[in-house]
């Protein structure tokens, strides 16, 4: 493969995810915490909500330390939901490379 022709695949490869980094911040996941927490990210792990069922004021009325853990847990299940979307989109979009270029995002 000549150096021109690798050049113009690695723009069109670059072009398709930066469309795919745009796509991901439209694109929802959300993480739970034993179903009582529920935290909402975009593709690229943002947070966009959190949700508390009402059970969890009286549950951890007394344990604050308790529902810090389900919110971390929350976040971090949420975060890691998007991470995976993330890397599925680009692999999906641009095989190996995509998996490459998900890193650098």
């Amino acid at each position: 493969m000549n150096l021109q022709k690798l050049l113009k695949e690695a723009q069109k490869a670059q072009k398709k995810a930066a469309e795919i980094q745009e796509r991901l911040e439209t694109m929802t996941v959300v993480g739970t915490a034993q179903g009582l927490v529920e935290v909402e990210a975009n593709g690229h792990g943002k947070i966009l909500a959190v949700r508390l069922k009402p059970e969890v004021l009286t549950n951890f009325q007394e344990d604050l330390e308790g529902l810090e853990d389900l919110l971390l847990v929350a976040i971090q299940d949420a975060q890691r939901k998007a991470h995976e979307l993330s890397e599925k989109e680009m692999a999906r979009e641009l095989g190996g490379v995509g998996q490459m270029l998900g890193k650098l995002f």
